[in-house]
């Protein structure tokens, strides 16, 4: 429907003033004195150049809706507010490139929505980001709205309305419309209003925005328009002889019949801006672009007795204005860059009922102390800190040492008299010692001041009675627990708290989680975790798949907690590993005698070594403790002389392992090449060669490795210390030219032997083990890092002070490797400055602060004899910087040392932009530390550099920086359907009792089908808790569960609807402490294959199906889910959850057993003896469906209500002759 205002000549103004047209007789004009009018209640009270004012002019002011705030937005992206009448600035931010004007502002609780042509901000009022918003539908955006705290209407120069959520940041719909662009909205009580360019109001329907009504208002274009109650008042300009000119009226329309009314002439102001006075239904303020205002009565048909006001514009022209929510400010912003306010009185407020602005911190003021004080601490003072220079006080660490005082002996008295209660001491004071004092005994105390008239003075300590004043560590490094509840355990442990990101930590109250960091590390190795995602396998204990299986939980988990309980459990059936003293007991991980960094290091050879095998080509694994005698190719991932000495067949001693070898100059090369991919991107192929230093005889046996030990040079006198490059290193590491005593088969006994290396290739993830047991090669790191800080200092200073002879110009400090033609800086002649593309690069490189000893960036090649040589960005030579290599420093594995206990293992990790892609949908790259569950981001420079008196490195991965483009990486799902047709049993088919029907090829399950399933646990390790004071229980450690049975039955509608198709109980390599019979209805001889008679299969299969159902989109059906995926190690998304525990749950109320529900809602009794899985999933289902009944009927609530009362009334027993009322 459309309906056209009547024009200004079709009006009529008799003498009398009277106007008579189509809303004749509606109107009477009344005259106003000027003293009054509205418009003289308010004045100027305070004016003030916006920032950036003198370059940009102001296009948006807005006056917050919750604070005592004005905001203003310029034409070069930037956001400044003020605060109070003396608009004093609270916050100034830039929200986008100086090329992008703010468009319109609008305050929420959340914060202040920025709306640029091309994307919509959101900033708190700190003006700290929360986030950004860009769409392909965002074009020349101009307006935008809230309908509700969670919706956003937004519009521009398009033929589109955007509606934004703005909880998830997601585009709720889009709707086209027919007008060339949507300029203003404007909300009223039955419409939202938008107008266009072409001068029309069009009023849509909230819900689907379509067209309801059309107001043709102007016949040029709309300048502005607002709408109170069933009033919508429009000011524009006309089109006359092909130009525009402004209109002399305010078009006015009765929304409630749709009609136009009789306009309001102007006669001292042509209208820009317009708006309703908050609180006011019949005042407008009129807002001209010379800067003149009026505020007019809606209720008169002219204006020429109303005052008229002027904002001092300077001769600028007025580009915003808003109104406070109190209708007592006015706020104006013009294009020359100022921002005026305009108040009604010094008492008025921006809103009626401001929330209290927070502001910074006042800073400290500082006593002043006179020269001639000599009592006053010089501590009063702060200490300042970015001074040039070193502190006096800032010796070398190899020149300082850390003493500890002993704390003097209890007295024998004391102990004698003492009395132990609840594990605690008590005796009485024999009033020789003060309170929570303990005096020490210095070394330097004479005998003269012992006498009986000196009394020792101990100061009062700063620190409190809690805390240790020898802890060093920080507190995002050390060690992470898990406080347990004593009724909910770990779900009510805030893990969050520990993690802001978006990666996943790892749980480390498992056995044997002492490998938590290493597993962080292979996970954001990009091949390696697309190469486990498709690898799937039909081994038992197959590491690489639980790897996959873990990786895919890391991949669904955002910020969460994982647990690898189930790669664990593998890793401990490994017979490798347990020769290898890496699965360790219970009582060995509560010791603090455990080498941590060498136990690392061990581990990570071992699964390399490990998942080498499991994905080789062919099946030919390498042994632990095996060596050929028969003259033959070695073929294993660790070089033969980095094989622990006691799985070799050969003695060892101190000098090196003895190696027998044959006659023969080289060993033939195998025509069939065993590889895998874990091969190819970790290890490093090469010959090691053996030259008798007696007879001269030469041997050789092609080996690889994929870590490699960190070999430092002899301990010198530190007076004499040199500094070395860190990849010389390297270099030297992994050529490993050395003598070492093997057997010689010349001369037929063992002789000494010339080690040497020539290598194949190079990989694209290479591995050192840094091997700091030794306290001369730890003092060596140490006294590398303490040359590499003074190195740097003193080439900064040089590097300022340096000028080119004979001239003041400073010499560029790239030199030869300077690629800019026209660089201002001083080169020496000869200078090439037509290097390679790659220089570029080094330019960032060397810009970085390169305090840290271990190399960030390393190049590698192969010379023409094969050896490797390694360069850092400061010492590579201009010839071969195009044949090299680029390797990046990906991770460093560290051990944090504490004194308390064994200390604990984290990780260092530069996290590339697949996964910041993936998770974030950003392209950036961070470094983070992984501390078990607690993850943090760092900088580059905390990763690389090693405070050695409690962060020790003890592995370092540099990875290929082309890495990316030389692999495959793309996922594709390995598990289908023919894994949830497996029949996997372990019993034989005659003992086997079959309780299930499996699915046939028609009821493969489909997104949204409801399954219901349960599962039941035994117990590995009992819970420990205690009992405090009050009565409550604490737990200490909690039981490890152990999956034993799990079902999964029908759920939709159909003949065979809650008939199981899964019913697996699950074998265990573990013993069992308590089969849990009463709660599980597992029995002693369930979980035996050669005694079970039950559908006995393995863990890996059952979850394989899950993962199947999973994967397809199946809704799960049950009573506490959440602890069944947990023990059973899957990541289900919550909108594949349906869980009856919390759906018939009342907030702050207990949790209502399934037991319960049944018998209340169903009238069934279950569990009367022991808990059947089949028959908790059916009543599971059962009861969900009794859910949506209820639901339908809106009977719900009430229901649930009752069933709380009926439950306290019982004590939530269920009595034996009581039946259910429903």
């Amino acid at each position: 429907m459309e309906f056209t205002a009547t024009s200004s000549e079709n009006n009529q103004i008799s003498s009398n003033g009277e106007t008579f047209g189509v809303g004749e007789g509606m109107y009477q004009e009344e005259s106003i004195n000027n003293e009054e009018g509205p418009a003289s209640e308010y004045k100027e009270i305070h004016s003030v150049l916006a920032d950036g004012g003198d370059r940009f002019g102001v296009t948006a002011v807005h006056c917050d809706t919750q604070e005592e705030l004005v905001w203003m937005g310029n034409q070069g992206g930037h956001v400044t507010s003020y605060y109070g009448h003396n608009m004093d600035k609270y916050t100034s931010f830039q929200v986008h490139t100086p090329e992008h004007e703010v468009r319109q502002l609008l305050s929420n609780e959340q914060g202040i929505y920025c709306l640029m042509n091309d994307k919509l901000r959101l900033q708190s009022r700190f003006g700290r980001p929360q986030w950004d918003y860009k769409s392909d539908n965002f074009v020349d955006m101009l307006c935008m709205t809230c309908t509700d705290p969670s919706k956003m209407l937004l519009g521009g120069h398009q033929k589109k309305i955007i509606q934004l959520d703005l909880s998830s940041r997601q585009e709720a719909s889009v709707v086209e419309i027919e007008e060339d662009s949507c300029a203003i909205i404007r909300l009223s009580n039955r419409y939202i209003c938008t107008g266009d360019t072409g001068g029309k109001v069009t009023l849509r329907d909230p819900a689907s925005l379509s067209s309801e009504h059309t107001v043709q208002a102007h016949s040029g274009t709309l300048s502005d328009f607002d709408v109170c109650g069933n009033l919508l008042i429009t000011c524009g300009f006309s089109s006359r002889l092909g130009n525009l000119s402004m209109d002399r009226f305010l078009m006015v329309y009765d929304l409630r019949v749709n009609r136009a009314m009789a306009p309001i002439q102007l006669s001292n102001i042509e209208p820009m801006f317009l708006r309703y006075l908050p609180g006011y239904t019949d005042r407008i303020i009129l807002v001209s672009q010379n800067g003149q205002f009026q505020i007019a009565e809606t209720n008169i048909l002219s204006t020429s007795n109303i005052e008229t006001h002027q904002v001092n514009t300077h001769g600028a022209l007025c580009s915003s204005c808003d109104v406070s929510t109190s209708a007592q400010s006015l706020v104006f912003g013009h294009n020359s860059g100022y921002v005026h306010l305009f108040s009604t009185g010094d008492d008025s407020v921006i809103n009626t009922y401001s929330k209290e602005t927070e502001f910074a911190d006042p800073l400290p003021h500082v006593q002043p102390i006179s020269i001639h004080d000599v009592l006053t601490p010089y501590s009063m003072i702060p200490m300042q800190y970015n001074l040039p220079g070193k502190l006096v006080s800032d010796w070398p660490a190899r020149f300082c040492k850390r003493v500890y005082r002993k704390p003097e002996p209890i007295d024998a008295e004391i102990i004698r008299s003492m009395k132990v209660v609840h594990n605690m001491g008590y005796a009485s004071n024999s009033g020789n010692k003060h309170a929570n004092q303990v005096p020490y005994k210095l070394a330097n105390n004479s005998s003269s001041k012992a006498g009986k008239n000196h009394k020792a003075a101990v100061p009062d300590s700063p620190m409190g009675r809690g805390d240790d004043p020898f802890v060093i560590v920080p507190k995002k490094y050390q060690k992470v627990e898990i406080k347990y509840s004593g009724k909910q355990g770990v779900e009510d442990f805030d893990f969050r708290h520990y993690n802001k990101t978006m990666w996943a930590g790892l749980e480390p109250d498992i056995p044997n989680a002492y490998c938590n960091c290493m597993i962080q590390v292979l996970y954001y190795i990009e091949p390696l975790r697309v190469e486990m995602l498709n690898h799937i396998c039909e081994r038992e204990f197959c590491l690489s798949c639980e790897l996959s299986f873990l990786f895919h939980m890391l991949d669904k988990q955002n910020g969460l907690v994982c647990q690898a309980g189930n790669f664990l459990r593998a890793f401990r059936t490994i017979p490798d590993a347990s020769a290898l003293n890496l699965v360790l007991s219970e009582a060995e991980e509560q010791s603090n005698r455990i080498n941590l960094p060498r136990l690392v290091q061990n581990w990570t050879r071992f699964i390399l070594q490990q998942l080498h095998t499991e994905t080789m080509n062919k099946p030919a694994p390498f042994k632990f403790g095996s060596i050929p005698s028969s003259p033959s190719k070695v073929k294993t991932l660790l070089p033969v002389e980095q094989l622990p000495s006691e799985h070799l067949e050969v003695p060892a001693d101190k000098e090196g392992l003895k190696i027998n070898l044959e006659e023969t100059e080289t060993e033939p090369k195998s025509e069939e090449r065993h590889s895998s991919f874990v091969q190819d991107l970790f290890s490093m192929q090469f010959v090691n060669t053996f030259k008798c230093r007696c007879c001269g005889n030469i041997t050789s046996r092609e080996a690889s490795a994929s870590m490699f030990n960190l070999v430092y040079p002899a301990n010198e006198d530190e007076e004499d210390a040199e500094a070395f490059r860190f990849t010389d290193i390297m270099q030297n590491s992994l050529l490993l030219e050395q003598s070492t005593q093997t057997w010689c088969v010349t001369c037929n006994k063992y002789q000494p032997h010339l080690q040497s290396r020539q290598f194949n290739n190079i990989p694209d993830v290479i591995g050192f083990n840094c091997l700091l047991e030794n306290p001369h090669d730890l003092e060596f790191w140490r006294t590398q890092q303490d040359l590499r800080k003074l190195d740097a200092s003193e080439a900064g200073n040089m590097s300022a002070a340096y000028q080119s002879p004979g001239q003041n110009v400073k010499m560029c400090r790239y030199g030869k490797a300077c690629t800019r033609k026209d660089c201002k800086f001083g080169h020496e002649p000869g200078d090439n400055k037509q290097g390679p593309d790659v220089t570029a690069e080094m330019h960032a490189m060397l810009d970085e602060n390169q305090t840290p000893w271990v190399a960030g960036t390393i190049l590698m090649k192969l010379n023409e004899e094969e050896k490797v040589q390694i360069y850092d960005m400061e010492n590579v030579p201009d010839n071969v910087l195009s044949s090299c290599t680029f390797f990046d420093l990906y991770a460093t594995v560290t051990h944090i040392r504490d004194a308390k206990t064994n200390g604990n293992l984290v990780s260092h990790i530069h996290v590339d932009k697949y996964f910041h892609r993936r998770k974030e949908g950003i392209t950036t790259t961070q470094w983070y530390l992984f501390n078990d569950f607690s993850i943090a981001p760092i900088e580059k420079n905390e990763g690389m550099f090693f405070n050695l008196d409690w962060k020790v490195p003890c592995c370092l991965f540099y990875m290929r920086r082309d890495i990316g483009s030389r692999h495959n990486l793309e996922v594709s799902n390995p598990i289908n359907s023919n894994f949830l047709y497996a029949d996997a049993s372990l019993v034989t088919p005659r003992r086997r009792l079959v309780t299930f029907t499996p699915l046939v090829d028609d009821e493969l399950p489909k997104d949204g089908d409801l399954v219901g399933l349960d599962a039941e646990f035994v117990s590995l390790i009992q819970e420990e808790a205690e009992l405090r004071s009050d009565g409550t229980k604490s737990t200490i450690k909690p039981s490890h569960m152990s999956v034993a049975r799990v079902t999964c039955v029908r759920g939709n509608e159909g003949p065979l609807f809650g008939e199981p198709f899964i019913d697996d109980y699950i074998s265990t390599q573990d013993q069992v402490v308590d089969y849990l019979t009463q709660f599980s209805g597992i029995k002693p001889g369930d979980l035996d294959a050669t005694m079970s008679t039950k559908h006995l299969t393995t863990l890996k299969s059952t979850y394989l199906k899950l993962r199947y159902l999973i994967d397809h989109g199946v809704r799960f059906v049950g009573h506490g889910l959440k602890k069944d995926f947990r023990v059973l190690n899957l990541v289900v998304p919550q909108k594949q959850i349906v869980d009856t525990v919390t759906l018939f749950h009342q907030p702050r109320q207990r949790m209502i057993s399934l037991k319960f529900l049944a018998w209340y809602f169903l009238g069934v009794k279950i569990q009367a003896v022991t808990h059947d899985s089949i028959e908790d999933a059916r009543t599971a289902l059962r009861l969900y469906q009794k859910y949506v009944t209820l639901q339908e009927s809106s009977e719900f609530t009430q229901k649930l209500q009752e069933v709380y009362e009926k439950g306290r009334e019982l004590k939530w027993n269920i009595p034996e002759t009581y039946s259910s009322t429903d």
